[in-house]
C-alpha cells in the first residue's frame, strides 16, 4: 500500500521519493491509523465493510475499463491467452509456471479473516463458514477480470519486466499522469480497507488465543477496553510485532522477498493443518451447523495435498543462477519460525493451553471475565 501512495506521488510531482525509509515511516503511520480504526468497535467495522464491498467493485470497474480504453494499443488475443515468456533463467517451463504463482498465491490468503471477526459474533459457526465462501468466489471473478484487462492494456512487457514497480508503469502508459496516480489511489484506499480489516481479524484471533490461555502474560492482553468491549492491548501487540518484521528491510531488500514468500507458505500451511486433523480424527472431530457432507474428506485431502506441494514450490528461488541476493530463504525463515513455535509449545503453551472456550454468544461469562 505504500508503495502506490508513494507512486501516486512521484507520478504528479517532480521530486522523487525513493528512500525505503519513507515507505516504513509512511507504514507505520498507517498502522496506527489502523489501531485507531480498530477501537471503534466491530459495529463500526460493519459500516465500513459494507462501503469496503461498494468501493471494491466500483475501483474493479474503474480500473478495468480505464485501462483498456485508454491503451494507445493492444496486444493480440493469441498473445494474452497463449504466449508464455520465461525470463528466470530455469529451463523447465512447468517449473517457470509453478513458480509464478507466488503471486497467484497472495491472492488465495486472507480470506479466513471474516471467520476470525465472527468469532466473537452470533451464529459464528455459520457466518464464519459462509464468509469464507463468499471471499473466495469474489476474489476469484475479480482476479480473472483483472488480469484479463491488464494483459490486453500491456504497452512494453520488457518496460515491465525491468521496472522497479510494474503497477504503477502499467498505469502511466495505458493512460495518463493524472489518470495513473487516480488508478494507484483508489487501490491504495482499498488496501487500507484490508490493512483494518486483518488488524481487526488478527486482533481477534489473537484475543482468542489469550482468552484460551495460548499466549504468555494472557490475562494481560485478555483486558478489554471501554463501553465498545475492545482488546486494544491486542491490537496495539499486532502493530508493534507487524512494525518489528517490516523494520529490517531497511538493511536488505532480499529479506523482504524472503518475508513475502513466507507469509504466503505460512497462511496455506495454517489453513492446512484444520484438513491435516480432520484427516486423522475424523471420527473425534463432530460436524458443524455448516459443512460439505460427504465430500468432506474428499476435499480436505486436495487441500492438504496441494498445499503441501504449493508450500515446497515457493521455497524453490524464482531466478537462476541462484546468487545470495535471488536466494529463496523463505525456508530458512520457516525453520526459525517452527522451531520458536515448538520451543514456545513445550515451554510454555502446553502448560496453560487446555483447548478453546465456548464462543460468547455460548458463554456470556467469557466477556465478563476479561472486563475484570
Amino acid at each position: 500500500m505504500t508503495e502506490y501512495i508513494i507512486a501516486a506521488y512521484n507520478i504528479l510531482h517532480e521530486k522523487q521519493i525513493n528512500d525505503i525509509g519513507a515507505n516504513i515511516g509512511l507504514f507505520i503511520a498507517l498502522m496506527v491509523l489502523g489501531v485507531g480504526y480498530s477501537y471503534l468497535g466491530l459495529k463500526f467495522n460493519g459500516y465500513l465493510n459494507k462501503f469496503m464491498v461498494f468501493w471494491v467493485f466500483a475501483s474493479t470497474m474503474i480500473v478495468v475499463i480505464a485501462m483498456p480504453v485508454m491503451a494507445e494499443t493492444h496486444p493480440s488475443a493469441r498473445w494474452v491467452f497463449t504466449e508464455f515468456q520465461n525470463t528466470t533463467g530455469w529451463q523447465n517451463s512447468g517449473l517457470t509456471f509453478l513458480l509464478g504463482m507466488l503471486q497467484a498465491g497472495w491472492s488465495l490468503i486472507g480470506y479466513e479473516n471474516g471467520a476470525h471477526i465472527a468469532e466473537g459474533t452470533l451464529n459464528a459457526s455459520k457466518t464464519g463458514p459462509k464468509g469464507v465462501l463468499c471471499s473466495v468466489v469474489l476474489a476469484i471473478i475479480q482476479a480473472i477480470v483483472i488480469c484479463i484487462a491488464t494483459l490486453f492494456s500491456i504497452q512494453d512487457i520488457e518496460e515491465l519486466q525491468s521496472s522497479s514497480f510494474p503497477v504503477a508503469t502499467l498505469f502511466l502508459r495505458a493512460t495518463n499522469p493524472n489518470v495513473a496516480a487516480f488508478l494507484l489511489s483508489i487501490i491504495a484506499i482499498s488496501q487500507f480497507g484490508c490493512l483494518c480489516n486483518v488488524i481487526v481479524a488478527t486482533g481477534q484471533l489473537m484475543w482468542a488465543m489469550a482468552r484460551d490461555g495460548c499466549i504468555p502474560n494472557h490475562q494481560f492482553w485478555y483486558k478489554l477496553h471501554g463501553k465498545r468491549q475492545i482488546p486494544l492491548r491486542i491490537f496495539i501487540l499486532v502493530a508493534i510485532i507487524s512494525i518489528i518484521l517490516v523494520i529490517p528491510i531497511l538493511a536488505s531488500s532480499v529479506y523482504w522477498s524472503a518475508l513475502m514468500s513466507t507469509s504466503v507458505i505460512c497462511a496455506n500451511v495454517a489453513y492446512g493443518l484444520p484438513c491435516v486433523c480432520r484427516l486423522i480424527w475424523a471420527r473425534d472431530i463432530p460436524k458443524g451447523p455448516f459443512n460439505l457432507g460427504k465430500y468432506s474428506m474428499l476435499i480436505n485431502m486436495i487441500a492438504v495435498a496441494w498445499i503441501a506441494f504449493f508450500s515446497v514450490v515457493l521455497c524453490i528461488p524464482t531466478v537462476n543462477p541462484v546468487s545470495p541476493e535471488t536466494m529463496n530463504w523463505s525456508c530458512l525463515m520457516i525453520g526459525v519460525v517452527l522451531l520458536f513455535a515448538l520451543a514456545f509449545w513445550y515451554i510454555s503453551g502446553r502448560k496453560h493451553y487446555k483447548g478453546p472456550m465456548q464462543t460468547v454468544n455460548d458463554k456470556e461469562e467469557t466477556i465478563k471475565e476479561a472486563q475484570k
